[in-house]
Order: structure tokens, then sequence, then C-alpha cells
């Protein structure tokens, strides 16, 4: 187990896994213990370093609390208990190896002991992992001052001190002109550190710029003069004498200018001064790169992505951050334009002052390569790679270095990687980005069209890059005028292009590569193209093999995965990067239109076969299937009523996708979207979304009248009818069911009507019109009972029950519920049986018999659970609210309430969280019976 103060706290496991704790206390607990190491501390200093303004009376008690949680998350298996209480307090037992701060204060005494015996080039080592340790301000992200002895203000004055002897054993071994422009900045953060501006003076006149040396000290004599009234050090000015005289002592030792003076590449290339976010996965990078003092081999990060999100800046941006913890270099390739090591290799040896290095083969050259940085601290950063077997040659051996790669694909058989792939960026991020290219002032005229923006740019900082670039580069358009042109999806890519950046372009290497590769590799290509059409947000296995006539598309797709075209965020699912969808619909546009449509009819009429393969999980017996023909053949099918719930949820924004996109599309089945939306009727009764389910219908309800299709438009109507009631809109809701009444009376369709006349039912029973909600149920019973349709009777009966309830018919109520659970039991419809005994529940209630009602609810919430029916669930709680307030019990009234209102938030049952905050204040305010009521409808 590590332990990390030099920096943000950080703990990780055996395996190097972070370790996430819970409360800031015991963070603050842990960071006073770790910056005490292996000193015990009073219980008291303790508590006042954690607690320092205020000490809580449980202070003590809230300590052992910590103490006990820390001894028992750190301790590992049967190893010596670290967090140890004795008599004079608490006290963590570590080590240098599990301790950054140990492991600093070991390694800056080693240095600076091997800088005092004559060994420079070890103190340079062992110096640099000491100050690559630290990763920004000690504990920063820990809220209370955790320094109880000062150790960590010691630590913080001996990181400069260290870092004065790194640059002293650094000019010892001839890098005087690699430490200018680095003492430079040092002199800039520290102007009154003479020892630094000493060092500075003396490596420009090494590096044969007297001019400059003797500038500095100039500008270091007029700070102090102005700032401390002094002169420089003796030290100092006795230096400015020696420069002066160009004295030769100056020089380096003979052995060292004579040839053995170490060369030291500088080859990454310049920073990008636009560089924004990523801060998260700088943080890896950085703590990654700077390596662990214990490791033997040299850590490797490998950044892999879509093209154009930004692995190659990134590796640039990480690798000048780290640069100074590598003093023996850094090595840069690009190795997009090397088929194989040898070249890189080549530039390597070269730039380490390898004599003939371009005359090895690749072995040989990746031999001597390992044995030049084997005693080295050098980051070598390898860009664009192909694939594993060009990066293993180009691996340095010193446990001292570090390698960076980046890649389209994930490099999975290189050893020892740690894979960081990369995501577009933040909203906030791509603004902030485009700001510094256009000008923050443009991107503040106008926020939304900026925002709007980079969500045209899908977060892929290569667009926002070509965005930020044309807008400087057209200084009087407004940020508005980019956004209306990249607006139109087709000539979006031709927009995303400026002097030698091209989205397009960039994207299309990868399809290139497929296309160029093995047959299955340009099987997956030509697939490309198909995937890109459907609106889905993302694509199932089995959804995908319909679009590609594919029995298992599962190879063809892992493979556009591995290519960087396509995303797998969870197994079995697939996502396309909104810039590529465009790139693939333009590779599917060399396909003929029949072609297009066809796939995408394949695909959306296995929707349509698994939504009604759903739907008759969850209604069995339920006479709407028979209005289903063939397009119910060929779905998937589902081993529960909880499987066929998952699926919809899943896919529901897919679905409706589906049906808009094939009511859009020339060549599509236009019975698609009345299909969807009736076999998608049972889930959206059952689970909410009221907003879906009218888009949804309302699609079906636009192309059933464009193709003039009376029963579709009769359906839509009724299920239009039925989400605008239980969203407690009753006016539409009537308006959609005597419309969907009048086209299936018109088409002699008695189901059909029927069906109508039961939605007018509960839509008056909502308006507590009780005699009209009789006549339109009875009616539709009456129907159903002439057709033989026992489903139908069993849901007008439920409806029929409680509104004759409310008439106060209860012997009838509870005849006609019992009739109506009886029909579901044999139907085998759980949710059928459900909805009857809550029902049932409801006309014990209004018959003022609480007790028996209670036990209905009870049973109608066990089943409406075990079918995860999520409305009927809020409709039990409600009346169990209700049925335990009547009888006093307030506090089992509001758990149940507040139960109730929590489910309708979640599935945006405005209505139904609407009576539950009205009940559960009425509650708080005094408990007594209630008067208004809210039936469960099983609708159809």
């Amino acid at each position: 187990m590590r332990f990390k103060v030099l920096g943000p706290l950080e703990i990780r496991d055996g395996r190097g896994e972070p370790m996430q704790l819970g409360s800031a206390k015991l963070r603050a607990v842990l960071a006073v213990l770790l910056v005490s190491a292996n000193r015990p501390l009073p219980a008291g200093r303790l508590v006042e370093m954690v607690w320092p303004d205020r000490r809580p009376p449980t202070a003590i008690g809230a300590l052992r609390t910590y103490v006990s949680t820390l001894r028992r998350d750190l301790q590992l298996n049967d190893a010596p208990p670290r967090l140890v209480t004795d008599a004079a307090g608490y006290r963590m037992d570590v080590t240098a190896a599990d301790l950054d701060l140990l492991a600093f204060e070991e390694l800056t005494t080693r240095g600076e002991q091997a800088l005092r015996d004559g060994d420079p080039k070890a103190a340079t080592e062992l110096l640099s992992r000491g100050l690559a340790l630290w990763r920004g301000r000690p504990l920063e992200d820990v809220a209370v001052d955790a320094d109880p002895n000062g150790r960590l203000v010691v630590a913080a004055e001996r990181r400069l001190a260290a870092s004065e002897a790194l640059v002293d054993a650094r000019l010892a071994i001839g890098q005087h002109t690699e430490l200018t422009a680095e003492l430079c900045a040092l002199v800039e953060e520290n102007p009154l550190r003479e020892r630094l501006w000493q060092q500075w003076m003396l490596a420009l006149y090494r590096s044969g710029r007297q001019a400059d040396a003797l500038a500095a000290f100039r500008r270091l004599r007029d700070r102090l003069a102005g700032e401390l009234g002094t002169e420089p050090a003796r030290a100092v000015r006795d230096l400015h004498a020696q420069i002066l005289a160009a004295d030769p002592k100056l020089e380096l030792p003979g052995e060292v200018s004579r040839g053995t003076r170490t060369v030291v590449p500088r080859q990454l290339p310049a920073d990008a001064a636009s560089f924004t976010g990523r801060s998260t996965e700088l943080t890896e990078l950085a703590d990654l790169l700077r390596g662990d003092p214990d490791d033997r081999i040299p850590p490797i990060g490998a950044l892999d992505g879509v093209a154009g999100i930004g692995k190659s800046a990134l590796a640039v941006h990480a690798a000048h951050l780290v640069a100074s913890g590598f003093p023996d270099g850094q090595l840069y390739a690009d190795l997009s334009s090397d088929s194989t090591a040898i070249g890189a290799l080549g530039r390597f040896l070269r730039a380490l002052d390898v004599p003939d290095g371009g005359r090895y083969d690749v072995t040989e050259a990746a031999s001597r390569f390992r044995a030049e940085t084997a005693t080295r601290r050098v980051l070598v950063v390898l860009d664009n790679a192909t694939d594993a077997a060009q990066v293993r040659p180009l691996l340095p051996a010193g446990p001292g270095c570090a390698v960076l790669v980046t890649s389209r694909r994930v490099l999975a058989t290189l050893d020892g990687v740690r894979h960081l792939h990369l995501h577009p960026l933040a909203p906030s991020e791509s603004t902030t980005l485009l700001g510094r290219l256009a000008g923050a002032a443009r991107i503040a005229a106008d926020p939304a069209a900026a925002r709007k923006l980079v969500g045209l740019c899908g977060g892929l900082p290569l667009a926002v890059r070509i965005a930020g670039a044309r807008l400087a580069a057209r200084p009087t358009w407004p940020v508005r005028t980019l956004t209306d042109r990249l607006a139109n999806a087709r000539s979006r890519l031709d927009e995303l292009r400026a002097d030698d950046l091209d989205v397009r372009a960039s994207l299309q290497v990868g399809h290139r590569l497929l296309a160029d590769g093995s047959a299955d590799e340009r099987a997956a290509a030509s697939a490309f193209g198909l995937l890109g059409l459907p609106d889905a947000a993302d694509l199932s296995t089995p959804f995908a093999g319909r679009l590609l006539g594919s029995v298992d598309a599962t190879p063809v797709l892992e493979l556009l995965v591995d290519a960087q075209l396509l995303e797998s965020p969870a197994p079995g699912r697939y996502r396309l990067h909104e810039l590529l969808r465009l790139l693939a619909r333009e590779v599917a546009g060399t396909r003929s239109v029949d072609e297009r449509s066809a796939a995408l009819t394949r695909a959306t009429r296995w929707q349509v076969a698994t939504a009604w393969s759903g739907h008759a999980m969850l209604r069995p017996g339920d006479p709407r299937l028979d209005t289903a023909g063939g397009w119910a053949d060929g779905g998937m099918p589902f081993n529960g009523v909880r499987a066929a719930l998952e699926w919809f949820e899943t896919e529901r924004a897919n679905l409706l996708a589906g049906a808009e996109q094939a009511a859009a599309t020339d060549g599509v089945p236009d019975e698609i979207p009345g299909q969807l939306a009736r076999a998608l009727f049972a889930f959206f009764h059952i689970r909410g979304h009221r907003a879906d389910w009218i888009r949804l219908n309302q699609t079906a309800l636009a192309v059933a009248r464009r193709t003039k299709d009376g029963y579709a438009e009769g359906f839509a109507h009724r299920d239009l009818g039925a989400a605008y009631e239980l969203q407690g809109d009753f006016d539409q809701a009537a308006g959609h069911l005597r419309a969907g009444l009048r086209l299936f009376t018109e088409a002699d369709d008695d189901t059909g009507r029927a069906s109508c006349l039961n939605g007018l039912g509960t839509v008056y029973d909502s308006l507590q019109r009780y005699g009209q909600a009789a006549d339109c149920l009875s009616e539709a019973l009456s129907i159903a009972r002439r057709l033989g349709d026992p489903h139908s009777q069993g849901v007008y009966l439920n409806n029929l029950g409680p509104v004759l309830g409310q008439l106060g018919r209860y012997d009838e109520a509870l005849g006609q519920l019992a009739e109506s659970g009886a029909i579901f039991a044999e139907l085998g419809n759980r949710r059928g049986q459900a909805a009857a005994v809550t029902n049932l529940g409801e006309v014990h209630e209004a018959a003022g018999s609480p007790g028996e009602a209670l036990s209905r609810f009870s049973a109608g919430l066990a089943i409406f659970r075990e079918l995860a029916d999520e409305a009927g669930q809020a409709h039990c709680l409600t009346h169990l609210g209700l049925a335990h307030r009547d009888v006093g019990q307030v506090d089992r009234a509001l758990e149940c309430l507040r139960s109730a209102l929590a489910i309708c938030e979640r599935t945006d049952d405005q209505r139904g969280a609407a009576r539950c905050l009205r009940l559960i204040r009425e509650t708080l305010r005094q408990p007594g019976p209630h008067g208004e009521d809210q039936r469960l409808s099983a609708n159809e």
C-alpha cells in the first residue's frame, strides 16, 4: 500500500489502484498521522489539528471511530498493523517504500551525499527521483493544516535545496546548456535566492553566453538594492569577477570537456498555448510518468481514442509538465511515417550521441538503445503508433525512464501499460478552448450560440480548434454565423476544415486502413456506413445485426471498435460519435437508396417485433396482440416481466427515434410508427414517461392521417387519450378518445369502440363524474362479453368496480372485481391481478373498512414490486398512506406517501407527484379522512 502527501492526498492499494476514503475528517486524520509518520501523536494534539476552529463535545469519540475505520481499511492480510495505539498516542508505522514524504527525504539525503562524494551522475539520478515525487502543494485537498510538527515546511525548504543540489550535479556532468532555460524560470519563481542566480550565471557562461551571464548579475544586483538595500553575496560577486576575467577555472574539468559530456536531447514538439481541460487525465499521467522509486521497469502510459480527440496534444502537454523530472532528455517520434521502429531508433541513438546509430538493424538498434538508457532518466514519447510490435523496440530499459504512447487502437498486447481512453471534452472545456482561439469577448457576446457551436463539434478538440481558427480568420463574423453553417448536418464536415486541419480527413484515416486491410476488415469498413443510418443514440448487437443483415454482427462491430470508428460504452452496446455518424452516412451514400431503406426496414421491423414480444410478456392475453399480425414475428424473446421492462427502458429513446425516422424516410413501411406506438402501450402505462408516450403517438397519428389509415388513426387517438388522462389533461384526453370512438364506430370495429369507451370511462372517473363513468364502462363491458374477449372483460370489470363503489353499490363492486381477478388469474396476467386486488382495497376504503383496505393494498403492492411496476407501486403506496392516515398511523402514512412521491418524480408523473405533495401537507397538518380519490385504471 502506498501513501502520497506531496500533493493531493492519495492512497493506493496493493494492486496500485486508488482507494477512496469517506469523509473529509477521516482524510484529515489520516493526513496528520502520515505527516507525523513513525512518531506518536497524542490524541489531544490530533483533535486540535482535525478540529482547529471549534472542537465539538464528541470529538474524542469521533476520533476513535475514525482511527478504528482507518485501522480496518489500511490493514493488509496478516501484515503487522500500520496504525498503532500506545500510551504516547497514535502512530502510523510506514517506510520510504510506503510514503512519498519519507522516500523524498531518503532520496535527497542519498543524492546530496553522492554529490559530496564526487559522483554527480548518481546524484543527478537520486535527486531527480526524489523531486519527481512532488505532485503539487502538500495535502492541497485536505481542509485542515495537517502539519503538526512543521515537517512539511521543512520538506518544502528541502525541496528547493535539493533543486539547487540537482543543478550543481547537472552542471558537473556538462548539462549547462539544458539548464539555462530551467534556471531562468527558477530565478523568476525565487528572485531573492542568490544561489540560483549564481548557478544560472555559471550555466550561461559555460554555454558561451558571457554577456548574458553578466546581465543576469546586474539584474540580481538591481533587485537586491531595490528591495532589500543590499549587495549580492560575496560568492556571487566573486563569480561575477571570474566571468569578467574569463577565468579558466570556470570551465568544466578536463575529462568532461574532452568528451564525456552527457548529450541531453530535447525533442518534444512545442506545447500548445491554447491547451484546455483534461485535468483528470493530466494528473493521472503526471503521477504515472513520475514513476515509483521502487519500480524496476519504466512506466508506460498509452492514450487511445477517436481521431481528433487530442491524443497528441495531451501527450505533448503532459510531457512538458514532467520534463524537468527527466534530466537526461526527452525523445519524441511521430510513428505515422515509420512502418517499423528502425527509423525512430536511428534518430534516438543519434540524439543520444551514439556514433553510426543508423547502421544497425532493428534488433541491434533496440539492444543498443536499451543499453544507452539503462542508467539514464529519459522520457520517450511515441506518437501515432500503429501497433504494439512497432512500439516494443522503442522502449527504454532504465527504471528512471518513462514512456508515453498515443495510438488510435488500444495496444492491448503491450505489457505493463496503463491505458487511458480519451473521451470528448466537456461542453465547458470546449467553450473555453473556443474562447482562447476566437477571443473570449466574442464568446461572451453570444454564449448560447457558442454552446451550440461546440455541441455541433461533438466535444472533439480538433473540430473545436478548426471552428476557433475559422472565427479568428473572420473577425467580423458573430459566433452565430458559424453555428448556423455547422447546423446543416449534410455540410458540417465541409465546414470543419481550415488550412491543413480537416476533421473529415482525420476521421477517414481509420476507415481507409480498414478498407485496405484483410477481408474481415474490408467487411467492417463496408458495414460502417450502414451503422450510421439510424438516428438511434446507440445500437445493441442484435439491432446492428438486423441493420447489417448479419446473423452475428459482433466480429464486425468489435473490429470497428478496435479501429476507433465505434465506441462500446457497455457490453453488447455500441455508439458512434456524432461526427463519425456524419462520415458513416457519407460512406453509406455510395449505396443505393433501396439498400439504405432496406437496412433501416430490417432494423426497425426487429424493434417492432421485439416490442410486441415485450408487450405480450407485460399483458398476456391482450387483444392488441391480434392487431400485430406478422409484425410480431422474429423479435427477441424475454424470460420474464423484468427483462422486458429493462429492454424497454434501455431502448426507449431508440424506439422513439426509430418511429420518427421511419415516418420521415421513403421506402420504410408506413405501418412502423403505429405498430411501435401500440406495442409500447403496456410499457408506458406501467412506467410513465408521459411526454415520450404522447410524442410517439403524435408521430403515429401524423403518419396515419397522411396515409389515410383510419384504423391506425383510431388507435393513436385511443392511446393519446390514455396518456393525457394519466397526465391529468382530461380535456385533451376526452377529445382524442371521442375522435377514436368516432373512427372505430365508422369502421364498425367493436373492439376499438369498446376500448375508447373504457378510456372515456376512466376520464369521467378521474373527474368524479361517476354516473357517466359507469355508463361508458358498462357499455364497454357489454361489448367485450358479446365478443368473447376475456382480457378486455377483465380490464373493464376492474375499472368499473371502483366506480360502482363510489356510487355506493359496494356488493356489485366487490363482485365485479372478484370476477376481474379470476379472469386475470386464468390468463396468467399478474398485473391485472394486482390491479384487481388493489381496487378491491379502494372499494373497502370507500365502504369504511380500513383494515380490509390495508390488507388489499399491501397485497397489491407486493405483486407490483414483484413485477417492477412503478406506476402500480406508486398508486398502492398512495392509498396505503391514506389508509394508514385514516386509522391514525401518521408516521406510516407519511412514509408511504413519500415513497410514492419519489417514484412519481422518478417516472415524471407530475399529476401523481402533485397529489402526493398535497396529501403529505394535509397529513402533516392533521390526520383525518380524505375526500379526493384517484383510480388505478387497468386501462388498455
